[in-house]
């Protein structure tokens, strides 16, 4: 779909220049089908609908894991396998080694 603007010429006529294509605009709404109802591992609640997840999410403070994309959970799964077999980069071992020193002070000067 093309964008155009009308310019006005001396003589009082007009011409129509087209300045570029527009994205095209979806007027439609998205529907998703309902939620199978499922008991609450946090609570023991019974969740059958869309609004009681997101109420049960915020009150709870969680997130559903259909939020998370393939990466995140990838990148997460290297963190956890780093941190079980203690091979940490470079900056890390020197943050936790700071980390280690400010604590034997503190805990020194009481």
């Amino acid at each position: 779909m093309a964008r155009y603007r009308q310019v006005i010429n001396e003589d009082g006529s007009s011409t129509f220049v087209e300045i570029g294509a527009s994205r095209p605009t979806h007027h439609s709404a998205a529907v998703q089908g309902d939620i199978e109802p499922f008991v609450s591992p946090i609570d023991g609640s019974v969740i059958s609908d869309r609004k009681q997840l997101r109420e049960h999410n915020k009150r709870h403070g969680v997130v559903n894991t259909a939020e998370f994309s393939q990466e995140h959970f990838k990148r997460k799964a290297k963190e956890r396998e780093a941190f079980y077999t203690g091979d940490y980069s470079r900056e890390q071992k020197l943050a936790r080694k700071r980390e280690i020193n400010e604590i034997i002070n503190h805990l020194e000067r009481r």
